[in-house]
C-alpha cells in the first residue's frame, strides 16, 4: 500500500515512491513517531492502530533504542506500563526536621 503524499518529507533519505506500508512498517511507524504532524500520526494510528504501533515502540525501547530521547519520553507516556517513577515520591523523601538549625548540625559520630 502506498503512504499519503505528505509523508514524502519524512522520508527524504529513501526513495519515496518505493515505500510500502506494509513491508517497511517499522521504519514507517518510528519515523511517523519521531518527527511526524498531528495528522500523520492519525493516520499511523488509523492504518495500523495502538496494539501494532505500541509493539514497534516497545521494541525499540527495550531494544537499540534507535528513536530520540524527547521521542521515547513523549511515547512512554502512552505505551510504556506504569511502574514505581524513576524519581523518588513523597513518601521516600526522609522527614524535615522541625528545627531549621538542626539540617547543619554535624551528623558523624567521632570514631571511638
Amino acid at each position: 500500500m502506498k503512504l499519503p503524499d505528505s509523508f514524502a518529507r519524512l522520508f527524504r533519505n529513501y526513495n519515496f515512491e518505493e515505500l510500502d506500508a506494509e513491508r517497511h512498517m517499522k521504519l514507517i511507524v518510528k519515523t511517523v513517531l519521531a518527527y511526524g504532524e498531528w495528522e500523520e500520526i492519525l493516520w499511523l494510528f488509523r492504518h495500523y492502530g495502538r496494539e501494532k504501533i505500541s509493539e514497534i515502540f516497545l521494541e525499540d525501547y527495550y531494544g537499540l533504542r534507535t528513536l530520540p530521547e524527547s521521542t521515547r519520553r513523549l511515547w512512554e507516556l502512552l505505551f510504556v506500563p506504569e511502574t514505581s517513577p524513576p524519581w523518588p515520591t513523597q513518601r521516600d523523601l526522609p522527614t524535615v526536621p522541625e528545627d531549621p538549625a538542626a539540617k547543619w548540625r554535624g551528623r558523624r559520630m567521632p570514631p571511638s
